[in-house]
């Protein structure tokens, strides 16, 4: 990056960085998983443990930051900020977990963002 604050975002269009938090906070800290479905642990019963899955976005070589950004906030209704972390982490971690939720809801939010033709990994989530 030339230090301009944009990025590629593929289609001649460009992406500003966000720009009222600093970059380092991307290198150190993961994303923390969107809950989706309404569900929070108090919610869950016994019956329930075995039934949480998460999505993952795998990298490739073909997708942009701006079309990740753009389909996450679509599937998981965030912020540009939020977008890029996770674009961010995709990007340099090669993999990046953004929800979490019972398996439809999760297969619901992966098929959207599947739609730009990214891969996308719905994971059951070990209980203990």
């Amino acid at each position: 990056m030339d230090g301009c604050g944009i990025l590629s975002a593929g289609l001649g269009q460009a992406w500003e960085i966000p720009t009222q938090i600093p970059l380092y906070l991307y290198t150190g800290k993961r994303v923390t998983p969107i809950r989706i479905g309404g569900r929070d642990d108090n919610d869950r019963t016994d019956s329930d443990a075995g039934d949480l899955y998460e999505v993952r976005i795998i990298d490739n070589d073909y997708n942009t930051y701006g079309e990740v950004m753009e389909v996450t906030m679509t599937a998981l209704g965030i912020r540009e900020e939020q977008a890029f972390a996770i674009a961010w982490e995709v990007d340099h971690r090669g993999s990046c977990v953004v929800a979490e939720g019972r398996y439809e809801e999760a297969e619901a939010v992966a098929r959207v963002i599947r739609t730009i033709g990214i891969e996308v990994q719905v994971n059951r989530i070990a209980t203990s």
